[in-house]
C-alpha cells in the first residue's frame, strides 16, 4: 500500500468575482485594502487605485487571435499545452509528481507531493550542450525557437506551424 500523509488542510477564499473599480481586474474579496470596505472595495495590486493607466490593445496578435477563431489551433493548445508552457519557460520545476493521484479526463494537473525546486542552470552554455530554458532567450529569436521546438516538440504529433509562432 502507499504510506500514510497527512491529509491536505483545504482554505478557500470565495469566488475571483469582485470587479476594480477602476481597472475592472477581477480580484477575491479578501484581496481589498484593509482601509476599504466589503460594499465599496478597493484594490491596490491590479492598478494602484486607478494609478496606473495601460491603453487597450488594439488588436490581438494574429496567432494568438487563432487561439480564440481556429478549431484546429484550439484542439493543438488544449492537447500539448504543457509543452508549450515548458518551451517557453525560464526554468524547469524539480518535482516528485504522484500520477496515481491524477488521472483521467479532464484539465492537466498533477499532484505534488514534498518540496517544489526550480532548476536553472548557467545562462552561458559550455560548449556542445543543447541550450534550454532561459539559455534560449540569449539566442536569435529564429535560432531558439528551432532549438526550442527540437528539445520540446520531438515526439509530439503537433501543428508545427503554431508552435513556431508561438
Amino acid at each position: 500500500g502507499r504510506p500514510y500523509t497527512e491529509p491536505v488542510q483545504h482554505h478557500y477564499v470565495g469566488l475571483m468575482n469582485i470587479q476594480c473599480p477602476n481597472c475592472h481586474a477581477l480580484h477575491f474579496l479578501s484581496e481589498k485594502l484593509s482601509n476599504s470596505s466589503a460594499l465599496h472595495p478597493c484594490f491596490g495590486i491590479c492598478c494602484l487605485q486607478g494609478q496606473v493607466l495601460l491603453p487597450p490593445i488594439q488588436q490581438w496578435p494574429r496567432v494568438l487571435q487563432g487561439l480564440f477563431d481556429d478549431p484546429q489551433d484550439q484542439r493543438e493548445l488544449r492537447e500539448n499545452v504543457c509543452q508549450y508552457n515548458n518551451a517557453l519557460a525560464f526554468t524547469s520545476v524539480g518535482v516528485e509528481v504522484d500520477r496515481q493521484t491524477v488521472q483521467g479526463a479532464g484539465p492537466a494537473s498533477f499532484c505534488i507531493h514534498g518540496t517544489v525546486h526550480h532548476l536553472m542552470g548557467a545562462l552561458m552554455l559550455p560548449q556542445g550542450l543543447q541550450p534550454s530554458y532561459a539559455q534560449l532567450y540569449t539566442y536569435d529569436p529564429q535560432e531558439a525557437t528551432n532549438l526550442s521546438y527540437v528539445r520540446q516538440y520531438k515526439e509530439a504529433k503537433g501543428n508545427s506551424q503554431l508552435s513556431n509562432e508561438i
